[in-house]
């Protein structure tokens, strides 16, 4: 009779355990690339939106808050946010550090999941046309958990190699 307790009580652990770790699995699993893409487009219109009118440092902090790290928003105010008779405000630049990159959000751009952290690039000739000018090379911008929240928290010309990998 104890055996069969104790056998009982193992196969409710066993089946809790699974439980929880299937919705563990279910959770993080949520979040996917067309999410991580959004996230960018968003976080993207963040920033433009910023040059639109002069407002507090206050709001534009709060505004970068909901898109992008404390670190790579810091980066961002302290390079392109500018001091103006109204407030403060951004002046739009091809070359401005720490925006993220004029992707044409198609079949050129790429999403990937490694090592925890979310990758979206595309690949650049340099020869594109239009009112955007672009270096040869790669423009990625990378997403990790921030506080229990997909955020940007970083925006580079290098694709580490796990991701090359995986597309090739």
């Amino acid at each position: 009779m104890a055996k069969r307790r104790l056998l009982l009580l193992f196969m409710m652990i066993g089946l809790v355990t699974a439980a929880c770790g299937q919705v563990t699995q279910t959770q993080a699993s949520t979040f996917n690339g067309k999410q991580a893409l959004t996230l960018v487009k968003e976080a993207f219109q963040t920033q433009v939106s910023i040059s639109e009118q002069p407002q507090s440092l206050e709001a534009i902090e709060k505004q970068l808050e909901r898109s992008f790290t404390s670190e790579l928003s810091d980066a961002f105010i302290e390079e392109n946010v500018v001091k103006v008779e109204e407030g403060y405000q951004t002046f739009g630049s091809d070359f401005a550090q720490y925006y993220i990159p004029f992707f044409k959000y198609d079949e050129s751009t790429k999403v990937e999941y490694a090592d925890g952290k979310w990758y979206i690039w595309e690949e650049r000739s340099g020869d594109e046309e239009g009112p955007v000018s672009t270096v040869p090379g790669v423009e990625v911008v990378v997403l990790t958990k921030d506080k229990g929240d997909w955020k940007v928290s970083s925006i580079t010309n290098e694709l580490p190699a796990i991701v090359q990998e995986k597309n090739e």
